[in-house]
């Protein structure tokens, strides 16, 4: 082909495989804060023999899960704009129903201590 001649090939460059990590990261955040969240309120509730402590933990894990929730909306909302180039969407939804399996354990928690105290 001589310089003067133009192609019928596009000049559109295709989008760079490495312009993003392969995993979410806030699917990686959300998916080891919901792990957290679960263990730390199961060894709240059932595995802690203080029942003045367990309010205190219970308060303490709230905002992590609430990080690990947003983290988890986010990084699915990020994986579905990118989605030929990030996975990890498997782990946003983990980390999302650990996150929020932990909500659940916090208000059933303040329930068994409302009981535990009215007897």
């Amino acid at each position: 082909m001589k310089a003067g001649e133009s192609s019928d090939a596009s000049c559109e460059e295709g989008p760079n495989p490495r312009l993003f990590p392969r995993i979410n990261q806030l699917a990686k955040i959300s998916f080891f804060i919901g792990i957290g969240d679960v263990i730390g309120g199961i060894y709240t509730i059932f595995g802690n023999g203080d029942v003045d402590m367990v309010p205190l933990l219970l308060i303490a894990l709230l905002p992590t899960s609430v990080v690990g929730a947003f983290c988890g909306h986010f990084a699915c909302k990020q994986i579905r704009a990118r989605r030929p180039h990030q996975k990890g969407k498997a782990m946003a939804v983990f980390g999302l129903i650990g996150c929020y399996v932990y909500l659940g354990v916090f208000f059933f928690g303040f329930w068994l201590l409302s009981q535990y105290y009215i007897a």
